[in-house]
């Protein structure tokens, strides 16, 4: 898609909420997107996340009685205040699209789909400087951010028993 010399200052730039060059390949959906809701600004980034994970966050949400919004606000207070990343945490690189196109032209479901990650702006203005920091973008910094706390923080309860398991079997063999 061609952008008019009007808007190619506007074209995404390495996934940054608000650097955007026209000469850089987007690899984020939609760039940031800052919103006025009751007095309060907050950012929006489109990221993409696996279908499960994007499913277990919403409960998640729910079973800690919060909003998904307010869930991802304490999720990225939380995140950048513990700094996983500095302890081993891998960046997560997410996927540049949610379906694959086979060879006949046709759509296939990848299992990855379009979230976005609301956070009050001075939250995205942090998670920004420190994905430039990182030298990744916005969105696969998101998706690590949530990846971590539902793997790590809350993990689900399947993996919580294969931990206690895992855990016991290594006390035995001592």
């Amino acid at each position: 898609m061609g952008l008019s010399k009007k808007h190619q200052g506007y074209a995404n730039e390495a996934a940054s909420f608000s650097a955007y060059t026209p000469s850089a390949v987007p690899t984020e959906p939609e760039p940031l997107r800052v919103r006025q809701a009751g007095g309060s600004r907050y950012a929006e980034v489109a990221t993409r996340l696996p279908v499960k994970l994007h499913l277990y966050t919403k409960a998640l949400a729910f079973a800690l009685g919060k909003t998904l919004k307010s869930m991802v606000q304490d999720c990225a207070e939380q995140f950048l205040r513990e700094a996983p990343w500095k302890s081993g945490l891998r960046w997560r690189p997410n996927q540049d699209r949610t379906f694959g196109i086979l060879d006949r032209g046709s759509k296939t479901v990848t299992g990855w789909m379009q979230a976005n990650v609301r956070v009050r702006y001075e939250t995205a203005m942090r998670l920004e400087a420190l994905a430039a920091k990182e030298k990744i973008s916005v969105s696969s910094l998101c998706y690590t951010m949530l990846y971590w706390w539902a793997w790590y923080q809350y993990p689900p309860a399947y993996e919580r028993e294969r931990r206690a398991k895992a855990l016991a079997n290594k006390g035995d063999s001592s």
